[in-house]
């Protein structure tokens, strides 16, 4: 996968990539399939989901905004203020969402797709938290507030990111992976006593941020097929264990894997592999694996029975409600709200979407 250090980087995916995807709709029927409902729409680039207490979190990358600041690889990059975290919550009969924060750095492509801003949040105990991607300062953004929240780990509260941690500066001072010096901190996730480990999908690597606000280098995870890891989603296993999904992989030829780490240690433990590019995961009571698989449109459940698939369009984040067990994910993840144009098409704006009977 081609990085690069402007804010076009954290989807790791390129508009030409997408082309000859076919877009799944919202679909089920009455014969013990899955069945999908869509819960919230109108967001902009909805990433990683992350549930706690009966409530729904996404990040929201964004939809970038009017100061254009070049061409890159993937194309012209306009960045804004307009990432958020939303709350996504079951109230009076029926779904509702809100912005817990907004304003936060953004970047996209000038149409609103493909965006960059907060990719990563994670809630327990009522705590929410997300991570912002990195960009130097010779990219041409603003370094004064709020853009010194880029490459951080933020405590959102109170409709206010309040920066925790230098999540960035750990690939800044240390190049764990000992390749390219860049970072992207793409995911987070708090563990129950109090740490919380980062993805930087840039840097190969997890970081783990001590409770009082220290960052580290955790795990480092090793290429292969000739191309780096690209770490881009975090979920907690029911006996501790850490599960980390890459980036690197292949739709047609599928070779991204899910890692399985110690979450004292770091030390990695064995993977999972064959799967396309993933972009979110998550973990049931019972031990069953939930994938994201982002050009292969679908959302693959792994358990004791087998393999089940179920359509969704650009699917990212991947959470599961552990009193019932329902699968939550986003899907048109690379959209904005009014939708972004692939192959001479308009798609659908981002949206967040519940399965049933998965």
């Amino acid at each position: 996968m081609r990085k690069r250090t402007s804010l076009v980087v954290a989807t790791g995916v390129a508009l030409a990539a997408t082309v000859g995807v076919a877009p799944a709709g919202a679909s089920g029927g009455g014969d013990g399939r899955p069945v999908v409902r869509v819960i919230a729409s109108g967001l902009d680039n909805p990433r990683q989901l992350s549930y706690d207490e009966g409530r729904l979190y996404v990040a929201e990358a964004g939809r970038g905004g009017k100061k254009c600041i070049g061409e890159g690889p993937e194309g012209e990059t306009c960045v804004g203020l307009t990432s958020a975290v939303t709350k996504i919550y079951w109230d009076g009969g029926a779904w509702k969402h809100r912005r817990v924060v907004k304003g936060l750095p953004s970047g996209a492509a000038p149409d609103g797709g493909f965006a960059t801003g907060v990719a990563g949040v994670s809630a327990r105990y009522g705590e929410v938290w997300g991570v912002e991607t990195f960009v130097p300062p010779e990219a041409g953004v603003p370094t004064h507030r709020p853009w010194n929240t880029l490459g951080k780990l933020l405590r959102i509260d109170h409709g206010t990111a309040r920066i925790a941690a230098d999540v960035s500066a750990v690939e800044l001072k240390h190049n764990p992976h000992k390749a390219n010096v860049e970072s992207n901190p793409y995911a987070v996730l708090a563990l129950p006593d109090g740490r919380k480990i980062v993805a930087d999908a840039a840097g190969n690597d997890l970081v783990e941020i001590s409770r009082s606000g220290k960052a580290r280098p955790f795990t480092v995870f090793p290429d292969h097929n000739g191309r780096e890891s690209v770490p881009t989603s975090l979920a907690l296993g029911p006996d501790g264990t850490l599960y980390v999904g890459e980036l690197n992989g292949l739709t047609e030829k599928p070779t991204a894997r899910v890692w399985r780490v110690d979450a004292w240690t770091g030390k990695i433990l064995g993977f999972k592999s064959g799967f396309g590019p993933i972009s979110g995961i998550a973990v049931n009571g019972s031990g069953d694996l939930y994938v994201s698989q982002l050009f292969a449109g679908v959302v693959t459940k792994l358990s004791g029975t087998g393999r089940t698939d179920v359509k969704v369009p650009f699917p990212a984040g991947v959470a599961v409600d552990p009193h019932d067990g329902k699968v939550y994910v986003s899907a048109w993840s690379i959209a904005d709200r009014d939708g972004t144009v692939l192959d001479g098409r308009k798609t659908p704006g981002g949206q967040v979407w519940k399965i049933l009977g998965f």
